[in-house]
């Protein structure tokens, strides 16, 4: 599932991932998994972006030293969906107050870690491009609340409802 949306916001499917692609599907995936690129995963602009008039460039957001962009639709894979050579090799991703539901590859934090109403915040460091409960840290980024709690993730229902404020 990695991201479900129920309202969609705004796709922007412009954005590449900050990785390099050879265009072999076994050796990609392997690198956009490990590099962080998973669905429901919250992205920032990529440094390479600044310096170059390509497509623009995301990266798992580590909001000790970046700024929450939007959520990734898409994670690796072989499906014109995916990313990857079978794909369009785009990063898809939304923003714009979409509203939706994340699996644990998106969220960190035991289930007691999130409370209905209460501000989700994006991770640094080992959670970075997570949703977590509480602040990461006192940086500008780390405060700043990236969505609402819609439904707190139980070993029936192991999902993190988001109402996004990206």
């Amino acid at each position: 599932m990695s991201l479900k949306l129920i309202y969609y916001g705004q796709n922007d499917g412009s954005t590449v991932p900050e990785a390099s692609l050879t265009g072999d599907p076994g050796t990609d995936q392997t690198t956009l998994t490990s590099a962080g690129f998973l669905g429901g995963k919250i992205m920032a602009l990529g440094a390479a972006t600044l310096a170059q008039n390509t497509s623009v460039s995301i990266q798992p957001c580590d909001s000790a030293s970046m700024v929450p962009y939007a959520t990734l639709l898409n994670g690796p894979g072989e499906f014109s969906g995916a990313i990857g050579p079978s794909g369009s090799r785009k990063a898809p991703c939304v923003r714009a107050m979409w509203a939706g539901i994340v699996d644990s590859q998106a969220f960190a934090g035991a289930y007691t870690s999130f409370t209905i109403g209460g501000y989700l915040y994006c991770g640094a460091g080992a959670n970075k491009g997570m949703y977590v409960g509480a602040p990461a840290g006192t940086g500008s980024y780390e405060i700043v609340p990236v969505g609402i709690c819609t439904h707190v993730p139980t070993t029936s229902e192991p999902w993190l409802g988001v109402a996004s404020l990206l």
